[in-house]
């Protein structure tokens, strides 16, 4: 009967297709798999949990496997047959039920391989008898799950290879990951038994294992040094890499953590129901990635993490040998239970929690507590020995000592129906707000370790634009050294080209479309009410800020592509000094000089002509420290001037100068600006702009109002009554028809850019 149900299930499964042809057709055989592989999955774990693991182990278990071969003649190979199918089975289940669901080259290639072992192996396992079966259920349930799984994968062959564009996987690094890949799958698939099937004799004491000696400080160790290998391993890999790895790691995990439950135990025994919060950190991690369940997620990543930490560090098992299936199965359920969540987040499948979804997570933890104490205490009072979160039992207590034993102490017992119902209110409470409080602070902790996350994904970010941009400054050079502009008859001059900025944080654009040029020889004032985007366009300019869109020309070279070779042109003075304070000015301003390249004749020369300028001979030597604001302001500009920069740009320069020193920085600008360089500098004082500048812009929320010469001003007004009028002026001007049929828009009191 197993025969003709597997056979049964194979021809319907490879039928199915021809039945849906016009569907088929339609919409490819993709919709059919992922059916399908749904249906496979629903039927293996119908079959996984009818009955415990089937293996003959009991018939094979000598002192080693080289035994097993000796001593049991021809007979060994039905074990290891048993052995075999028992993982691959898992292995390809998994695969087979992923694929469908994702586009990836290595997956195609792992599925189809992996499932033809499986199918061989299997066909093998049949023939020689290696399956013994509780119960004609649990056989015929493995008969229609292999006959599905077989046909599932000739369905898979044949998609991969009528496929109009198939990735094809190219160079040695790209197989070696492929070959990888593939190892790894069958690792994490490994049965919690296999160290008791081929080592069964090697009986190292469990105990081993707990009070933090030697062996429970690795495992520990493990815990914490594999999900970092994890996350270098995937932090550059593009999304639905990272979930099919994550999804079927934790599938598996899942899997194998169940060997040895079934239905049958679940009605019999209490005890193995998974309520236990880290037993159901098993299943809720796969349903919050295959089903992308926040909520749930959250309360995982809140509740879950912490428990499992406490479990590790106090294991509680019985098994007497470390390597048994009870203590391996301890292991991957804490492990998965503790870094899983917080991989999740560090590989930005899920962003990272806020304050309210803390707040949803203690209230679902206040359900689940109130929920496990019932359970345990109803149950208790039936007779099974439950201790669900070991709220009711004494696990907890007896490694803190004395003092929590007469906590514990204090009862709360009433009678019902004739049976005791028994609570530890103190105990239990305070329970409750202790797990509480070190959740909250391992938030806390995790924070920090997500904000090195968040850091290093900003470098790689970073890195991978610097080559892109490499790569593409490389065209666009057309074969000239990357130190000449990409203009290179630019000359002196700053360009802004639509220039656009958004912040990550913000739906509105901070500058949108900005144009202008500043040509040398000029000083450019930049105007604008507070907010308006002249900082981010200084900051922007300098290198500070990345570039959303748009571009930005410092003398030929371009801001984004180009960064250093325009750096180099560029001296920064801006709004708020940051300085080193323990130096010396004349120490501070050769340490800038130094990067800068500058050589010792030209600083020195520069240094003492603005140490005259700027009236600073008695204090040149002394620590910044000791400076007053003024002066730390002249320090900043000299070291902005030091390498003798074509554009100097000054951020409010003048903020908090005293007159004596308004008037030297002025003259500093204009000695810069007469030698053919570019001064370009925000500033709110009205006065000083109309004095000094050639030409000015005027910016408002982000857009360019207008960019004139202060002649063309004050033909009609003055700079002050040209600056408010423009910048109160409505903000969508209307369009004005030229006679050629094109339109100009044009801003109140002056000309719109």
């Amino acid at each position: 009967m197993s025969y003709i149900l597997a056979a049964g299930a194979l021809v319907l499964t490879l039928l199915a297709p021809i039945i849906l042809k016009k569907q088929i057709k339609k919409d490819g055989l993709k919709p059919f798999l992922k059916v399908l592989s749904i249906v496979l999955f629903v039927v293996f774990i119908f079959r996984f949990f009818s009955y415990v693991s089937n293996l003959n182990f009991k018939t094979l278990n000598v002192k080693s496997f080289s035994d097993r071969l000796t001593g049991f003649g021809k007979d060994w190979y039905k074990g290891l047959f048993a052995f075999l199918v028992e993982w691959l089975s898992v292995v390809a289940v998994l695969l087979i039920v992923i694929r469908p669901y994702f586009k990836n080259a290595h997956l195609d290639l792992i599925t189809l391989i992996l499932s033809a072992v499986y199918t061989v192996i299997a066909l093998f396992s049949i023939q020689y008898g290696s399956f013994t079966f509780p119960s004609k259920l649990a056989s015929y349930s493995y008969a229609i799950e292999t006959g599905l799984l077989i046909g599932a994968a000739a369905l898979n062959y044949y998609d991969y290879f009528t496929q109009k564009e198939r990735k094809a996987i190219k160079g040695r690094k790209a197989w070696l990951n492929f070959a990888l890949s593939m190892a790894l799958c069958l690792i994490v698939a490994l049965p919690v038994f296999t160290l008791d099937f081929f080592v069964g004799d090697l009986k190292m004491d469990a105990s081993l294992a707990k009070n933090l000696n030697l062996i429970h400080r690795i495992i520990v160790y493990g815990a914490i040094i594999m999900p970092i290998v994890m996350y270098f391993a995937l932090r550059n890999k593009p999304e639905d890499v990272r979930r099919i790895v994550l999804i079927y790691f934790s599938l598996a995990q899942m899997i194998i953590f169940c060997y040895y439950e079934s239905f049958d135990q679940f009605v019999e025994r209490p005890t193995s129901w998974p309520i236990h919060l880290c037993h159901m950190a098993m299943y809720l991690v796969p349903i919050c990635l295959v089903f992308r369940a926040k909520k749930l997620f959250y309360f995982t990543y809140f509740i879950n993490v912490f428990g499992a930490l406490i479990a590790m560090l106090m294991p509680n098992y019985t098994s007497t040998s470390v390597i048994s299936a009870t203590v391996i199965c301890y292991w991957v359920n804490h492990y998965t239970a503790f870094f899983m969540p917080l991989l999740l987040v560090a590989l930005k499948l899920y962003d990272r929690p806020t304050k309210a979804q803390f707040k949803s997570s203690i209230f679902g933890f206040c359900f689940y507590f109130v929920f496990a104490l019932v359970l345990n205490v109803i149950l208790r009072a039936h007779g099974v020995q439950s201790d669900y979160f070991y709220i009711v039992g004494d696990h907890v207590v007896s490694t803190l000592g004395k003092w929590a034993e007469n906590i514990y102490n204090i009862k709360l017992a009433f009678t019902i129906a004739g049976r005791e119902y028994l609570l530890r209110p103190v105990y239990q409470v305070l329970f409750f707000i202790v797990y509480l409080g070190f959740g909250l602070l391992m938030w806390f902790i995790y924070e920090i370790f997500f904000q090195i996350a968040d850091a290093h994904f900003d470098l790689l970010s970073r890195k991978k634009k610097i080559r892109q941009d490499k790569i593409a400054l490389q065209a666009a050079l057309n074969g000239r050294s990357i130190e000449e502009p990409m203009n290179k008859n630019a000359g002196v001059k700053l360009e802004l080209k639509n220039f656009t900025k958004k912040y990550p944080s913000s739906n509105v654009f901070a500058v949108k479309d900005a144009s202008f040029e500043v040509r040398g020889g000029e000083i450019f004032g930049f105007l604008g009410p507070n907010g308006a985007g002249k900082s981010t366009i200084i900051k922007s300019i300098v290198g500070i800020h990345p570039i959303t869109g748009g571009s930005i020309e410092v003398c030929g070279y371009d801001c984004e592509k180009q960064p250093v070779q325009a750096k180099r042109l560029i001296g920064y003075v801006p709004d708020h000094y940051a300085l080193y304070e323990k130096l010396t000015g004349r120490q501070y301003v050769n340490y800038i000089a130094d990067i800068y390249g500058v050589s010792v004749e030209d600083r020195q020369q520069r240094i003492e002509n603005h140490i005259k300028m700027f009236e600073l001979e008695g204090a040149i030597d002394n620590p910044i420290k000791t400076y007053s604001h003024g002066m730390k302001q002249k320090i900043t500009i000299m070291a902005a001037l030091v390498h003798n920069p074509k554009i100097w740009i000054l951020d409010e320069p003048l903020t908090g100068l005293d007159p004596n020193s308004i008037h030297q920085v002025k003259e500093c600008m204009k000695k810069h600006a007469e030698e053919g360089n570019i001064v370009f500098f925000s500033s709110h004082i009205i006065d000083v702009v109309e004095r000094i500048c050639d030409r000015i812009t005027i910016i408002r929320k982000g857009k360019i109002m207008a960019v004139k010469t202060l002649e063309e001003i004050e033909r009609e007004c003055t700079l002050e009554e040209f600056y408010l009028k423009t910048i109160n002026a409505p903000y969508d001007q209307p369009e004005e028809k030229k006679e050629d049929g094109q339109a100009t828009t044009k801003a109140q009191g002056g000309e719109a850019v």
